[in-house]
């Protein structure tokens, strides 16, 4: 049987019906923020309203023609600019 609350927790939450989950970080870099609103209104509130579009969410802004924009307003290393949460959303270290 694994470890619970896993190494390295930081936060667990556990549902009125029993479910628990976790957020480990071994890293130490993460961080949570709670935030109090309606699911609907989150990408709308700090933090997220500072992200730029989500490529999954926002396929209708996010085309070529956007990012080749992007790619000539931004002079940085394409890496950079993609790991950059305020110029696209949710690509992180797993694609860079």
């Amino acid at each position: 049987m694994e470890e619970w609350p896993p190494k390295y927790w930081k936060f667990v939450l556990e549902t009125e019906d029993g479910f628990e989950a976790a957020f480990a970080d071994p890293r130490r870099f993460g961080r949570i923020r709670l935030v109090n609103c309606k699911a609907e209104n989150i990408r709308q509130t700090t933090p997220l309203v500072e992200n730029g579009p989500d490529p999954v969410v926002d396929r209708e802004v996010v085309t070529l023609e956007w990012f080749k924009g992007l790619m000539g307003r931004k002079h940085v290393p394409v890496k950079a600019l993609l790991l950059h949460q305020a110029n696209i959303s949710g690509i992180g270290n797993w694609v860079g």
